[in-house]
């Protein structure tokens, strides 16, 4: 075989920086075709799955099992449901949103809890298999981001567990390379974000600030813009007029601005609409609406009177202001480079930012300007840490591995403390690289990498047939292979090194079952040797990935 080399390739960086993890041919792919063209297609796919992975979810199942209603519990008028015992695919992931909170609203009438959980754990999987087995990647990577930026949590109640499907399905998946006003406000009328953070509930003699406040600390201006209890008023205003910062009585004016937004719960519409109805769905409720706002960041909003048009003004305001770009755009260079990007790729990706604040695709644009004009994305050395889950999803990609639907992904999220929709906090999972190198996080991610790839079934694949034939003969080279095909480069630790190679012969390393299904006649023997030497390789793989060379890219 040929030597590793001592330090990854230009490709290897910049996939690593802009996927879930380099899957085998990736380099030579990109060398073959060009960077660019590369990147260009990425960042046109498909309205939704392609289809490869789109067959792949449709043949997924998940196993749910209840009893049949029991008639002395069942409400006065319920319909009752039968016992199910079945293995049964995804039925929730294309529900229309209205549709999809009937389950919620109709549970104990026509069906059990277990089908409102049954929700939450088809948008896990789907979270899982997506990161693994999309070949648009740059989107699934630009997806969890945006899930993180305006993160919501899924354990705050039932509704919420419902939510978040069409939270990532309709609201962020087709906006993450389109316009940042746009996808504002989209989180801004999904049911998700307002019922999180209490928008929704807001009374208009009192209104709520949770959303007001994250709404600019977490998901625009940044919490360097915060001025806290100054006097609005004497706060330095931009070209346009516009306060560089805010304040605590901008928070207010925004809870005002923002208040009727919200969700069709049964709640008090007024006397033209009197009681809404219980939807669940966005809703404007003139009678949950505050009159009193005025300046938000030195511009009035008292003579915006038409329904909305207060809320709309303040989502105006936020996505153009300079501090948004800076803010919003550090967050997506640190989170491909690392705590300390270039500064040059900050700067040329703000300017983009800003001439753009009305394109269709401004944040296409502004990641054409990351990837594609300058080098950094594969010139810069790894310094970024990968997290739990992001560690997990590469090392499978890296197998070559298949993720298959299971009843634990949730399980295993709340775990790692690191996916989609599981921190509990509206700032999202934190996006510097010190906080997942603490020990109790190195651990999880890696005793979960590799029980799943050795015992659970979830994660399978025949990785032996895929290895070169001179591989299984050698300890140094399938060692080297997997090294090579798993970090790309020679890893610094001899001892290290040399602790993998020793380890192929462990009984649960990939050596030892091949030596005894060659000691053995009997097909059966050999056909259960040949089964443990496919788990030991992907365990195998499970223990490189613990190095730091594929921690770091």
């Amino acid at each position: 075989m040929d030597l590793l080399p001592l330090e990854p390739s230009w490709e290897r960086k910049a996939l690593n920086r802009t996927t879930f993890g380099v899957s085998d041919g990736n380099e030579l792919l990109i060398q073959s075709m060009g960077w660019a063209t590369w990147v260009e297609a990425q960042l046109d796919p498909p309205e939704g799955d392609e289809g490869s992975l789109a067959t792949f979810m449709a043949q997924q199942t998940l196993h749910i099992e209840y009893e049949a209603s029991d008639e002395d519990s069942e409400r006065e008028g319920a319909a009752g449901w039968d016992a199910v015992d079945e293995d049964r695919p995804f039925i929730f992931l294309g529900m229309p949103e209205q549709q999809l909170y009937q389950v919620l609203i109709n549970v104990a009438d026509t069906h059990p809890w277990d089908e409102v959980w049954n929700v939450y754990v088809e948008t896990m999987n789907s979270v899982y298999i997506r990161a693994t087995h999309s070949n648009y990647q740059i989107r699934e990577v630009m997806a969890d981001f945006w899930l993180n930026h305006f993160s919501v949590w899924y354990d705050g109640d039932d509704i919420m567990r419902l939510a978040i499907l069409p939270y990532d399905r309709d609201v962020i998946r087709p906006r993450v390379f389109g316009n940042f006003r746009d996808m504002l406000g989209a989180v801004a009328t999904s049911t998700a974000m307002q019922w999180y953070l209490d928008n929704a509930r807001s009374p208009a003699e009192l209104p709520n600030e949770n959303y007001a406040r994250e709404l600019m600390e977490l998901h625009t201006l940044g919490e360097d813009a915060y001025l806290g209890t100054v006097d609005p008023t004497t706060v330095e205003k931009n070209a346009n007029g516009v306060a560089v910062g805010f304040t605590d009585q901008d928070v207010i004016e925004v809870s005002r601005a923002m208040s009727g937004w919200t969700v069709e719960v049964g709640q008090w519409g007024g006397e033209d609409r009197e009681e809404l109805p219980y939807t669940w769905m966005f809703t404007y409720n003139e009678a949950q609406h505050n009159t009193e706002a005025g300046e938000f960041l030195g511009q009035d909003l008292s003579d915006l009177t038409e329904d909305m048009a207060q809320g709309e003004r303040v989502l105006d305001l936020l996505a153009e202001h300079p501090e948004t770009a800076e803010f919003v755009v550090g967050k997506i260079v640190r989170r491909l480079f690392g705590d300390t990007p270039p500064q040059t790729v900050l700067d040329r990706a703000v300017t983009t930012w800003m001439d753009n604040l009305d394109h269709p695709n401004q944040i296409r644009l502004v990641l054409e300007s990351i990837l594609l004009d300058g080098t950094e994305i594969g010139d810069e050395a790894p310094s970024r840490i990968r997290r739990p889950f992001e560690k997990m999803v590469a090392s499978w990609r890296a197998m070559g591995a298949t993720v298959n639907a299971s009843l634990y992904w949730p399980w295993i999220s709340t775990q790692t403390k690191d996916a989609a929709f599981d921190w509990p906090a509206p700032n999202g999972r934190p996006n510097a690289s010190g906080y997942w190198l603490a020990g109790t996080q190195v651990m999880t991610a890696w005793n979960q990498m590799y029980n799943l790839a050795t015992w659970s079934g979830i994660i399978t694949g025949n990785l032996i047939d895929e290895m070169p034939l001179d591989t299984t003969d050698s300890a140094i080279a399938m060692t080297d292979y997997w090294i090579g095909r798993m970090i790309g480069y020679e890893i610094e630790s001899v001892e290290g090194y040399n602790e993998l190679v020793d380890y192929t012969f462990h009984w649960a390393g990939p050596m030892a079952p091949l030596t005894w299904m060659a000691n053995t006649d009997d097909p059966e023997e050999r056909a259960q040797h040949l089964a443990s030497a496919h788990r030991n390789v992907r365990g195998f793989a499970s223990l490189i990935a613990t190095a730091d060379e594929f921690a770091r890219v």
